[in-house]
């Protein structure tokens, strides 16, 4: 069982375990207008690396490790912008209209905004707990009243499961960038 250690200014951001878990991506809608795209728009759209300049940025920015900010929002929107979900979570890291608007984000559908705002929640939230990674996606996830009130990651099946699968897509994340390195080395 490997276990992986990411640091990123100093904040230890996971240590998975090779436990996979099976959850359910949150069921989300397209934002109306969604589907106004121009006649043969380039399958770009679809490609999740065209947010990798903003990631990376604000990651940089705020001091949190981009394969984290990656693995969230695989897990919340699977790389959509306009994914909104049945509660009102909105964006690429589906952030509720409160915090949104609290971070920065006027128009939580516009990617950019969206992730600078999800971002700087995170790093408040790892902050707040001294850098441990699955009570701040245990407050992103539950809110962090919920972790406060439980004095730890809620039992709720949801956000346990969701701790874990951010840490497994973060562990996969790096397995994959090691075959990669070493494939490349090898030629």
């Amino acid at each position: 069982m490997a276990l992986l250690s990411l640091v990123s200014g100093g904040r230890i951001l996971l240590r998975p375990t090779a436990e996979t878990v099976a959850t359910a991506t949150r069921d989300f809608r397209i934002a109306t207008g969604a589907d106004d795209q121009p006649p043969g728009a380039d399958q770009d759209q679809k490609d999740p690396r065209r947010f990798d300049g903003m990631i990376e940025e604000a990651s940089a920015f705020y001091g949190v490790s981009s394969a984290l900010v990656k693995a969230v929002i695989q897990a919340e929107s699977r790389f959509n912008p306009l994914a909104v979900s049945p509660v009102g979570a909105q964006g690429l890291m589906q952030l509720m209209p409160v915090i949104a608007r609290e971070y920065g984000a006027v128009n939580a559908l516009d990617a950019r905004q969206n992730i600078f705002a999800g971002v700087k929640y995170l790093a408040d939230l790892l902050d707040r707990y001294n850098g441990n990674v699955s009570l701040s996606l245990a407050g992103y996830n539950a809110g962090p009243t919920a972790v406060k009130r439980f004095r730890g990651v809620p039992p709720y099946r949801e956000t346990r499961g969701y701790v874990r699968k951010i840490q497994n897509l973060i562990a996969d994340g790096a397995r994959n960038a090691g075959r990669t390195i070493a494939e490349t080395t090898a030629d």
